[in-house]
């Protein structure tokens, strides 16, 4: 089934035309009442509609009534070309090699954008999703393959991170296996209330706004902007906020983009924090319909650059289906494009632990799972 309910064009067409009127009226309002707002932090969020919104114009997406028809069509008709054929490859992760004491990160990458992070002998797990799907309902939106590792095999999680609440990136089954532990949240504004209704103790959650800071220890969380929406349902769209983060240890610089179109504010964010030793960004579930809330690939390669990232790892693809696009073609994309460019990337396997030091490092995995897709389909021309 189609899953209108969180990147359906269709479905967010009506409500990213009121974000962008929202923003509309604001920059009126600033061309009329000029130097009085001229120093003053644009909002993001509007209290009579009580929703949040992008504070970068975010155009109306072009989904007319054939171009649904062709959407649709694509996402019934054609989704074996969407998902692997067989199991890709993965490695159980050492746990004990990753807790290790170390002064420097150690990371594993579990698909899409969940990660698990170590630095300053700290345990980050970040937009944990370990269910089989990730929508609404189970029949919607399956994993590409199980989960690396299961919940009750990860060692102590001292933070957990979400970007937003979209089903992709907040789960309630992960997130209620740690209702009863010392596990302590950060979150966007508004994404407490959901965990709280989840059963998660009031007094474990941080939630911020843009640019707002907390400290766990030795390692400071800000959230930043990022241009995307929120929503679980047909009537929350854009009650909470989404954002990407920013973790610093004492060695490290790390940045996380959450999902996000490219906008000016990977370049803000780069300034404002004078680079990253490593970043996390989005690279997945894209197309030219929606490329406001999804870079393309060179979108992706682009916002490294503006980060001033010495490294980056493509994440937000490699588990689920959520757009058109052949299951590998993020990766070979912008693999492709930054080893063009001469930007260093890390595309690991899933469950590897590595570090940022490991620059450039990958096998190019995934290539071994399209040659055999390949052979495949030629067999079956054959046969056929």
């Amino acid at each position: 089934m189609f899953n209108f309910d969180f990147h359906n064009p269709i479905y967010i067409n009506v409500q990213m035309y009121f974000n962008n009127l929202k923003i509309r009226v604001l920059f009126i309002m600033f061309i009329f009442i000029g130097e009085s707002m001229a120093n003053q932090k644009i909002e993001n969020y509007m209290p009579k509609t009580k929703e949040y919104f992008n504070t970068e114009t975010t155009s109306v997406m072009k989904v007319g009534f054939k171009e649904n028809m062709k959407v649709l069509k694509e996402v019934f008709f054609n989704s074996h070309l969407r998902k692997p054929k067989g199991i890709l490859p993965e490695t159980k992760p050492n746990f004990d090699f990753l807790i290790s004491k170390s002064n420097k990160l150690k990371f594993i990458w579990f698909g899409h954008s969940t990660l698990l992070l170590n630095t300053d002998n700290q345990n980050i797990l970040i937009d944990p999703v370990f269910s089989e799907n990730a929508a609404p309902f189970s029949f919607m939106v399956k994993r590409f393959q199980s989960p690396v590792t299961s919940l009750e095999a990860l060692p102590k999680i001292n933070t957990i991170v979400i970007s937003h609440n979209h089903y992709d990136h907040l789960d309630k089954k992960t997130i209620k296996f740690f209702k009863d532990k010392e596990t302590k949240f950060i979150v966007p504004l508004g994404v407490k209330n959901i965990l709280i209704k989840w059963g998660i103790d009031e007094g474990k959650v941080t939630e911020l706004d843009w640019y707002q800071s907390t400290k766990q220890g030795k390692i400071k969380f800000t959230a930043t902007p990022a241009k995307h929406f929120s929503g679980r349902g047909l009537f929350d769209r854009n009650k909470t906020l989404w954002a990407s983060w920013v973790i610093e240890g004492s060695t490290e610089k790390i940045f996380f983009s959450g999902d996000s179109g490219y906008g000016k504010h990977f370049k803000d964010i780069g300034e404002s924090f004078n680079g990253f030793d490593i970043a996390f960004i989005e690279n997945g579930q894209y197309n030219e319909k929606w490329a406001d809330i999804h870079m393309m690939p060179n979108e992706t390669i682009q916002a490294a650059i503006d980060l001033k990232a010495k490294v980056f790892v493509p994440i937000h693809w490699g588990m689920f289906d959520l757009s058109l696009h052949k299951w590998y073609e993020p990766i070979e994309s912008s693999y492709s494009i930054a080893q063009e460019k001469g930007i260093p990337i890390i595309a690991p396997k899933l469950g590897e632990i590595l570090t940022n030091e490991v620059q450039n490092k990958s096998d190019l995995w995934w290539r071994a799972s399209i040659e055999k897709e390949e052979n495949t389909l030629k067999v079956s021309a054959v046969v056929e």
